[in-house]
């Protein structure tokens, strides 16, 4: 199969992929418990004109095919809906919490990605040290603990501890920035916004580096058996030539594949960090709409994850068919 023919495929799956998972959201969304698609009728907090126009607008006093199209041709249109919880479409609500959680979760993915794939690359040409073993210790002691439970910890700790007993730092817990912070400057702002970080971001990466180092130890370790390798060593290449020019090249190819999924989780935010932290990310936006039985915000973000998901999958195979041609030729 040739590259144009390998992308066409690939671009054609992601698109029929995404419509048949729109439309899943969209049933669904329409035989939940108590018929949310027609809410608005009967919801006393969403005004009588904003109802009404809500009903012509998507029309969910129409038989439920003709509500499907009215969908289709919303949602292509850019209309994700309108939330009740808010009282905004629900478009301009996902867009304001989406910069926070993209600076959070943008951040702790790099920091993620390259330290915790060259520390298990690292840790697996060691393996059986007593560095492989205490790294298997802590992976399996962290992963055994919830990370709402971990966010906890640090707030008691370096926040509301820190704080009590004048420590000579502390951090904040609570939002993304301090109320006012504005008037004393974009410098002050770009700090405290900074400050505000430290916690939450420090949470997930202790988790991401584990996890990210954990899954490389295993493709390393796995890639260590191959026949190169061994014909590698038997030319007298060092450690560092076997471990970089061969090793390290053929066990990252999973990897892409894995930072393809991880878009769609740096859309949909880290619910329980963002919670526990109260930072306005779309996290803490899904846990918000999921309390208040909010289903409009919730499908349209669900809409938008789903998209982006695939999106990053379709980026992930088509970088895994340059990286490894014999892709595509299955």
């Amino acid at each position: 199969m040739g590259l144009k023919s390998y992308i066409a495929k690939k671009v054609l799956f992601a698109v029929v992929a995404y419509f048949a998972a729109i439309t899943v959201v969209f049933f669904i969304y329409h035989v939940m418990p108590g018929n949310p698609a027609n809410i608005f009728a009967t919801d006393p907090r969403v005004p009588p004109e904003v109802r009404d126009a809500l009903l012509d607008r998507w029309g969910l006093d129409e038989s439920l095919w003709k509500q499907y199209l009215i969908f289709l041709k919303n949602l292509f249109q850019g209309d994700l809906g309108y939330s009740f919880l808010h009282k905004r479409p629900v478009s301009e609500i996902i867009g304001e919490r989406l910069p926070w959680t993209l600076l959070l979760l943008g951040s702790a993915f790099i920091i993620n990605a390259v330290i915790g794939i060259l520390l298990g690359s690292l840790i697996a040409w060691r393996r059986g040290s007593k560095t492989d073993t205490a790294f298997v210790l802590t992976y399996n002691v962290y992963n055994a603990i919830p990370l709402f439970f971990v966010g906890m910890i640090f707030i008691s700790i370096f926040g509301y501890q820190a704080r009590i007993h004048n420590w000579p730092f502390y951090f904040p817990f609570i939002g993304a920035k301090t109320p006012g912070i504005e008037s004393l400057g974009t410098f002050r702002v770009i700090l405290d916004v900074l400050w505000h970080l430290v916690l939450p971001l420090t949470v997930l990466v202790i988790a991401g580096i584990l996890g990210w180092s954990w899954f490389m130890r295993g493709n390393l370790i796995n890639v260590k058996t191959e026949d190169f390798i061994q014909t590698a060593k038997a030319k007298g290449l060092n450690d560092k030539q076997i471990l970089f020019r061969h090793g390290f090249r053929n066990a990252i190819l999973p990897v892409i594949t894995s930072i393809g999924m991880s878009i769609g989780g740096l859309i949909g935010g880290s619910v329980l960090v963002e919670t526990v932290f109260t930072y306005p990310g779309t996290g803490r936006l899904l846990y918000e709409a999921i309390l208040y039985k909010d289903y409009p915000l919730l499908q349209g973000s669900f809409i938008i994850i789903a998209g982006l998901t695939l999106l990053g999958l379709l980026f992930a195979e088509l970088l895994y068919g340059f990286v490894d041609p014999r892709i595509r030729s299955e």
